[in-house]
Formats: structure tokens, sequence, C-alpha cells
């Protein structure tokens, strides 16, 4: 299924990201783990809550596990909003010029992108790392080694990075936008 836009590119629809193979399966699996940690932050916080009311004890360390769920869902899940085009686009100048002039935008937009995500995800890499052989921990009530959450940056901006290669490949090779 295609999303037409009104000239002769067509682009996947949501949910149908058109890709085969270990992508496609490594793309659900990472929209799948997403899924599961916001799961998991509901039920934590539901936990809480009950904890908190009925029980009138605290379970403190919720909030310093959500916030690294809420940090594996931000960088894994990047990726694979970008394949299901989950992720915001602004096209207003897209829509006003011609399809040679579209097409340029595009190639440059796709270089500054890649560009940036392989920054962070050299310096995600680096950041990680550092963290892996301090052996620096957390400071919160649950003493985690950091290297674990750290890894999310690391691992999540390199899954984009390789998402966003695909499609740039994809695009040259006329089959997205």
């Amino acid at each position: 299924m295609t999303d037409s836009l009104g000239d002769d590119r067509s682009v996947p629809a949501p949910g149908d990201s058109g890709r085969r193979g270990w992508l496609g399966r490594a793309t659900r699996f990472s929209g799948i783990a997403v899924g599961v940690a916001a799961f998991l932050i509901a039920v934590l916080v539901t936990v809480e809550v009950v904890a908190r009311t009925l029980l009138g004890a605290t379970t403190a360390w919720v909030n310093d596990v959500s916030v690294y769920l809420m940090g594996f869902i931000t960088f894994v899940g990047a990726a694979y909003a970008l394949a299901e085009r989950a992720h915001v686009s602004v096209d207003v100048v897209l829509t006003r010029v011609g399809a040679r002039t579209r097409r340029l935008l595009v190639r440059i937009a796709d270089l500054l992108v890649l560009a940036v995500v392989a920054t962070l995800a050299w310096l995600g890499a680096a950041f990680w790392w550092d963290a892996y052989t301090s052996g620096e921990k957390s400071w919160g009530l649950v003493e985690v080694a950091l290297w674990i959450p750290y890894s999310f940056l690391a691992v999540g901006m390199l899954w984009l990075l390789v998402m966003h290669l695909a499609m740039m490949v994809g695009r040259m090779r006329g089959e997205t936008s």
C-alpha cells in the first residue's frame, strides 16, 4: 500500500515499510521492544500508585527505572518511528517546488540528517565506552552501572543511522520518497 504525493513518486504508507529480510525483522523487533518498555512503565507506575495509596509504602526506585525505560523508548524507538513514517515531516517547501528541486532538497536533507545521526552515534558510543571503562554508577536508589542506560543512546542512534541509510538507498533506487 502506498500514499500518493501528487506526482510520479509514492511512499510506503505508515505500517507498510516494505522492508523484507533482516531489516524488516529488526524493525519489527525494535517496535515490539519499545512497546514492551512502554507497557512496563505503565505497570511500574500502577504498582507505585497502588503501593503508596493502599499499603502506605513507597517504591521510589520506580522513578529511576521509568526514566531508563523512557530513554530506551526515545532512542531505540527513533528508528522504528522513521521506518513507520511516524515522525513529524514538514514539507511546506517541498510541496511548492518542482520534481527536480524536490529531489535535490531531499538529498541535501538526507545528507544533513546522515551527518547529524552519525555524529550522535559516534558521541553516544564514546559516552557509553567512557561509562563502561570507568565503572560509573547511578546515584539513585537503585545502583545501576550507567553503561547500561547509556547504551540506549549509542544503540538507538546506530540503529537510526542504519534505518536512515536504508531509506536513502531506497529513495535513490526510486522505491520510496
